[in-house]
Parts: C-alpha cells; structure tokens; sequence
C-alpha cells in the first residue's frame, strides 16, 4: 500500500481527467489563483449534486455556486458539508483546494459559509492511473461566512445507518474481485450508480469529503513505512480470526469474500504521527484496539482512507505468543506398516549464510515446527546472497541453517537434529527474487528417517522425468528440477521433485517444493481497474498447468504414490485458476483436508487481509485411504510479531503430518530364515491376484500355495506338496514360480528393440520380417535372465528355444528369434544392473 504523507496535495502529483479537459482545468487553475480568470456565472448546487450518483461529477469543468459547513482544514485547502444533510448516507462532502493563504484563512471549522464560483475538477493523488478520480472545488471564490461556531458532527460508521458491506468490492467484480480475467472494466468511465449497500467501493465512494468516526478501531496489521495502516471499526464484519484480523475467505459456491468492510488511516491532519509498531502494550500490530478514529474520508494513494483529525492512541496490544505445535511424529512402522511422519513449509526470504535472521529461522524450526521429518523451504539463497559475483551454490547457506538448527536443538549430553538437504542450484540470475541472490526451493529431511530414492543429482538444465511404473516408479535425477526449460518459469523459480524412502515402512514420497511467480505488478483492490489486476496470475497457471502435468506422469505410473506439492504457491484458493489444473488431477489442499478453520488459514498479511500464499496439496493415496490421517497447522511466528522489525520473515511457516503406509506385511505362520511360509488368497480372486493370473501361475492339485514374497518388482510363489512340513533351516520351496513384476519396463525394451530391429532390416534391404518371433524370442531371454541362466546355461537353453519355437526355419526366419532372444537377455541384465535394489538372491 501507498501511503499519504500528510495532507500535501501537491499541485505536481494532481492528474487531471482527459487530455483537453485536463488543459482547461489547469489553465482554470493557474487563472484562478493569478486572479486574472473570468468566472462564469456559477450554478447554485447542493454538493451532494455536485458529486453525483457515481464516481465522477457531472459537472467537471464547471463553475457552481455551494454552501456548506467546514468540517476540517488542511494545509492546501478545507472539507466542506452540506448544511443539514452531514449526517444521510451520501458523498454530502466535498474538498475546496486553494493554495491561497489568504483564502484558507478566512474560513474555521464550524463556519457556514458560501462560495460564490469554484471550479469542478477531477484529480488523482499520484500519477497511477488505477488511482480512482476524486472530485474537488478548485480556484474559490467570493467566499462569505455566514455564521460561526456551528456544531460539527462526524458520520458515526455503522450507527444510525448501514454499516459497510461485507463481501463484495464492486459489481464489476462478477462475484469474485479475484476471478479472471482481470482489468476488463473501470470505475472511472463504467457509468455505475452507486449501491452503497450492496458494495463496498461505492459505500466508501458515498462518504467521501465528509467527516466520519470509526468507533472502536482494530488494526489489521503493522503501519507503513508512511505511519499509514488498516482498521475495522464497530461495525458487522466477516472473516475475522482470533487474533482480530480479517482472513480472505470464499464460500462453497466460489463466492469470495476479501474484507471491503476495512478502511485504512493515513496520516492526521494536525501533523501529529499515528502510533508506531513497539515491542510493548503501545505498539501498533495485528489486533491492536485504539481510540475512536475521527476525520476525513477521502481517496488517496490506492486506498480510501480516513485522514485522523489527530493521531489515536493504542488501548491495547496483544502479546507474542504462537502456540508450538503438538504434532509429533513416530518414525516406528506399526502393525499396519505404516508411520506418522511429520512435514514442515517455510518461504524464509532472501536466506543466505549470513543473515541476522537465519538463526531465527533455525529457532523457529526447532521450538515451534518441533524439527519435521521433512521440510520444504523457499528464498534459499545462495553463498554470496545478494552480491551479484556470479555464484549459485547453496551449499555454504544450507550448511550454515543446518548447522544452526542443530545448535538450537542440541540439548546437555544430546547433539541435535542434524539434517540432510536436498536442492538443484539454478543458472544465475534466472529465477527471479533479490538480484544476485538466485533463490530457490530445497528439502531439510531427517536421514534417520528419510532417504532419496537412488540419489543421482540434477543441474539446473536436467529436467525430471518419471520412469518406470507401480512401487518402482522413479526419476531420472533425484532430486531434479520440473521443466526447467518451459517459459512458463522464465525469470522464476523451477519446482524441485524430489523421492525420498521411508525407511520403517520401506514406502516412498513423491515431494514437490514450489515458489511461484510473485505478484508484483498488481493494482489495489481499491483500484479503478476491475477486476483488479493480479500480477502474474496468467504466468503462475501456466505453470501450475506444466506441475500438475508432471504430477499426472506420477500418478499415471503409480496410481497408488503418496505425492506432496508445498510452498509459497504466491495466490489464493479463492483464485480458482490457479488450482485447476492440481484439483482436476485429484490433488487436495491439506486445509481443505482436516476442515481447518477458514479465517484461520493465513501465513501472510496485506494491506487489510490476512490471506494465505503458502500451501501444501496431496494425491488421494495420502488423503482418501481408509489408512489416511492427515494434521495441518499453520504456526503465526511472524504476522504476530510485535514489530515488522522483529520478524525472521514476511511469510509464517506450516507444519504437518501424515500417516504413510508400505506394503501390507504378510501374516507369517513359520519363518524359515528370512523366507516366509503363510496362507495365501486363491488364485481365483481376480482382483486380488490380476497379476498372478495374468502371469500363468497355476496351482497343482497336488500342492498348496504356502507363502509369497514381495521383493519388490518380484513375487516369488511358495508352494509344497501335500502331506509334508517345513523343517527349521532347510530349504522350504518344493515348487516355486518366480514371476517378475517388470512387465511394462520389459514391454517398452521390447517395442524399443523391435523398432531398431526393423529400421535395420529395412535399410538393408529385408523387410520380409516375422516380428512375432523376435517378440517371443525377446521375451524369452527377458525371462532367461531373470531366472538368472547365465553362461552356458543360456547358450543351452537358447538352442533349446530354438528348436523349439524357430527351428522349422523354412522363410529363414530362425536368427529373429536368436537376436530377440540375445537383445531381450542383454536388456534384462542391464535393467538389473541399474536397479540393484530391486534384486535379492533365493535363500539356500
């Protein structure tokens, strides 16, 4: 928010409407004040007339006749009121500038007076043209005073009249002063009516140039750097939370309330400075009361505002005290094979290693976020911070909050939590933030708890791609950045995927660390522009649309994958744009999941609002599982700051946990070593066993089926002839069909190989080819290595295939299935070469 520094009006920063009529207003002006201007005969008006029914006079560049009462003076001029009607719902005000010394002097606070000509003009208080236009008496003259020391009685907002509305901004708004697209009208030249009981804009526009009191003040924030901030006085408001701001909220229809029930104070009229923020009972802060506000309403500087007679005084101040949270987190796999684990989301702005407030924020993790398993962090900045010396690394600022974090968390005899970090250091200066400070998002995660997936670290330019399908699903580079060439990130921060194991549970989590496009450019929401404009908003869809499609690979190869997308997504859920393309794939916000509180949801104050930028969305595997439980708080370690000073960052930090499972464990009658015999389903139930049927496995009549394993891609079946037992540490497989669970990545090797194979024979001349054989031929080496034939073995077991399935090789066609075979052999054992972890020997 601007801010209005006294009540200046300097002639310099007035912008008067339309090319001609602007010229003619400040000919009239510089006329008027030299006093060689002609005055026209002037039109005896009321001033209620003279400011119309909408947000412009009909009578711009025209010279009337008013009356009225001085309300208050300025340094450049005074308010005057129609006499008997200050007190109606009505812009009934009116400002008379004059830089005539002589002229303001001749008029006091309670005169009834007359002016016999003033000019109609239009003016703005800044050079933006999304300021609204206000209409002033200019150039007065033949001023009578025609009485003295009259009573002044300011409008009491919200007594004896409606008080302001309490959802919508406008009717131009179509519900939602957030929908898209934006700037597709204005107030200036709409022709609008006002509906001061239906809209807040005209119910501010209908006070203004008149006196008002704004009884029982809150504030809804820190001041500026102007001394100017945000307020609701006693009157019906919505979205207030406990700590007496007021949240933007929407409503299940998508209705979206953001509060133009708040009117901002800028600065008094005698001089004096509203109160400051102060780490005491004093201080101006979010929830402060103060002493009733009377003055001037006007428009200045973005924002109507009340323009104190005198500066108020704070009553009361809240104390700093963020509860901590409770959730704690249990590493230890239950019966059920699952385990809570603990999540964290921090933007900790422009961090670098030595930033006063980095051990503020290393304080904040330990004390009050309780050291999460994993944390998701924005504006990591790297070594050198804002110094533009061409260095990217992270590593030494990473390394300095970890240190710290564990310095704070360190108790006698104990050594404290010691993280691990993960992050992608961008090309300089392509993401955006503070030039020179090249930030980006990282992971903190507990190694005692957490490990990456097959570490294999990404530089900026490696995009993440998603391979393999089902609990082998994985990336290419882990962690890696998302599309870190699609211009939909240009001069912003990439997504960091990472996938990480749970170690008790042997589960995996798909972690996605996100900071939008900020919202720089954006008009006031008190602006002349409807809907107001939302900085950025078509570049932070489109790359929520480039995440989510990343997401869908995700949840294509793993319909079952426990994924997390968290941090400063810089928009609101009321913006429904901007979270479409993550709802339509299943993604859930966690808010919206544990039902919290709506005016509670907020990490973040602007202007008048306590919103939330900062999120945290789920795939349904982490939140609509019979198994699922999910907590999610947001701890106010910063916007309950007694001084904007005092704060280790503008943004406050979430903290969560969600209950993740593995696999089901099997129900183990005997154990022979690591082997495991126990009852199985039969074969007969489709949906249980899909891929045991589609395997071939077949159960003899004359054994049963004793056990299973799940080693990952790999089942391994049990079985043993009637009538017999298992003897303690002997070999317990009488019969066993191993059946590896790698049929998509054998597929695409094959279709892979085939094409080669035909591109081949086609360049030299063969396109006579039996595909079929070299498919099967592919598919038995495949299954050749995965029984682990080797050597001899596999030549023996090749020619017997051979006999068996090319030798009646009368179209020549045998060496098809001998170089499927060959290819689908070498393909196997370097698909096992790569994925060491995916293999185990049979126990002896």
């Amino acid at each position: 928010m601007n801010a209005l520094v006294g009540d200046t009006y300097k002639e310099a920063a007035r912008v008067l409407a339309g090319s001609i009529q602007s010229a003619q207003m400040v000919l009239g002006r510089l006329l008027s004040i030299s006093g060689s201007a002609a005055i026209v005969a002037a039109q005896a008006l009321s001033i209620a007339s003279v400011n119309g029914k909408g947000y412009g006079s009909p009578y711009v560049g025209q010279t009337v006749a008013v009356q009225g009462l001085v309300t208050a003076k300025g340094p450049s001029g005074f308010w005057l009121a129609d006499v008997g009607n200050a007190t109606t719902l009505g812009s009934s005000g009116i400002y008379v500038y004059s830089t005539s010394t002589t002229i303001r002097g001749q008029v006091m606070v309670g005169d009834i007076v007359s002016l016999g000509g003033a000019r109609v003009s239009l003016y703005r208080a800044t050079t933006d043209t999304d300021n609204i236009f206000l209409t002033e008496l200019t150039s007065p003259t033949n001023i009578s005073v025609l009485s003295s020391g009259n009573a002044v009685v300011p409008i009491v907002i919200g007594v004896g009249r409606p008080g302001p509305p309490t959802e919508q901004y406008t009717s131009l708004d179509g519900g939602n002063v957030f929908g898209v697209p934006n700037n597709q009208s204005q107030l200036s030249t709409a022709g609008l009516t006002l509906q001061a009981a239906d809209y807040g804009l005209d119910y501010w526009q209908s006070l203004v140039g008149t006196l008002v009191t704004v009884r029982s003040p809150v504030a809804l924030g820190f001041p500026n750097t102007y001394g100017d901030f945000w307020t609701h006085g006693d009157w019906k408001v919505t979205g207030k939370n406990k700590r007496g701001g007021l949240t933007i909220t929407s409503d299940a229809v998508g209705v979206t309330d953001a509060n133009p029930e708040a009117i901002a104070i800028g600065s008094p009229l005698d001089g004096t400075r509203n109160p400051p923020t102060a780490a005491n009972s004093t201080g101006l802060r979010l929830g402060s009361t103060l002493t009733d506000i009377t003055g001037i309403l006007t428009y200045a500087f973005d924002t109507y505002r009340v323009l104190p007679l005198t500066a108020p005084k704070v009553l009361s101040a809240p104390d700093y005290n963020p509860e901590p949270t409770t959730l704690a987190a249990n590493s230890t796999a239950d019966a059920e094979n699952c385990s809570m684990l603990t999540i964290g989301d921090y933007n900790v702005e422009n961090l670098d290693p030595k930033d006063a407030h980095l051990p503020v924020i290393a304080a904040h993790i330990v004390q009050y976020l309780k050291t999460p398993d994993i944390m998701w962090l924005q504006e990591i900045q790297d070594e050198s911070g804002s110094t533009d010396d061409g260095n990217t690394s992270a590593k030494g600022t990473l390394d300095a909050l970890v240190a710290a974090i564990q310095n704070a968390s360190s108790t006698a005899g104990g050594p404290g939590v010691s993280y691990a970090w993960a992050q992608v250091d961008p090309i300089d200066g392509t993401s955006g933030g503070e030039p020179g400070g090249n930030i980006r998002p990282a992971f903190l995660y507990r190694p005692e708890v957490l490990e990456l997936v097959n570490f294999n670290q990404a530089t900026a330019n490696d995009g993440a791609i998603v391979t393999g399908t089902g609990s082998n699903a994985t990336l290419n580079f882990n962690p890696a950045p998302i599309s870190p060439l699609d211009p939909a990130f240009n001069n912003s921060r990439k997504p960091l995927v990472a996938l990480f194991r749970v170690l008790a549970t042997n589960t995996t989590l798909w972690s996605i660390d996100v900071h939008q496009s900020s919202k720089g450019g954006s008009s006031p929401l008190h602006g002349d522009w409807r809907t107001p404009v939302n900085g950025a908003i078509n570049a932070r869809v489109a790359q929520a649309e480039v995440t989510a499609t990343f997401i869908k690979t995700i949840l294509t190869a793993d319909p079952n994958a426990h994924v997390v997308i968290a941090g400063d997504f810089n928009e609101f859920l009321a913006t429904p744009a901007a979270f479409a393309p993550y709802t339509s794939i299943g993604m859930r916000d966690l808010d919206v999941i544990v039902n919290h509180d709506p005016v509670e949801r907020y990490t973040y104050i602007f202007d008048m609002n306590t919103q939330q930028l900062d999120h945290a969305l789920a795939s349904p595997a982490v939140w609509n599982s019979t198994k699922s439980k999910v907590n999610w708080e947001h701890i106010h370690v910063n916007s309950w700051r007694e001084t904007t000073a005092l704060r280790a960052s503008d943004h406050d930090p979430s903290v969560g946990r969600l209950r993740l499972c593995g696999a089901p464990p099997l129900v183990c009658d005997m154990r022979v070593g690591e082997w495991c015999a126990a009852p199985l389903p039969s074969f007969k139930d489709r949906e249980t066993w899909p891929q045991l049927r589609s395997a071939g496995g077949k159960q003899s009549p004359r054994s049963e089926v004793i056990g299973l394993e799940n080693m990952f891609g790999c089942r391994r079946i049990h079985t043993r002839k009637l009538g017999t037992t298992i003897k303690p540490h002997r070999k317990a497989i009488f019969i066993m069909v191993q059946w590896c669970g790698f049929p998509e990545q054998r597929d695409e090797e094959r279709e892979g190989h085939k094409d080669r194979h035909v591109a081949y024979w086609e360049e030299h001349g063969n396109p006579e080819l039996e595909l079929w054989r070299f498919e099967t031929g592919f598919d038995h080496g495949w299954g050749a290595g995965n029984n682990e034939e080797q050597g001899g073995l596999t030549e023996q077991r090749l020619q017997e295939h051979i006999e068996e399935h090319g030798g009646n090789d009368e179209g020549g066609h045998a060496w098809e299935y001998e170089h499927g075979y060959r290819q689908g052999l070498d393909a196997f054992w370097n698909f096992r070469r790569n994925n060491p972890g995916e293999f185990e020997d049979p126990p002896e």
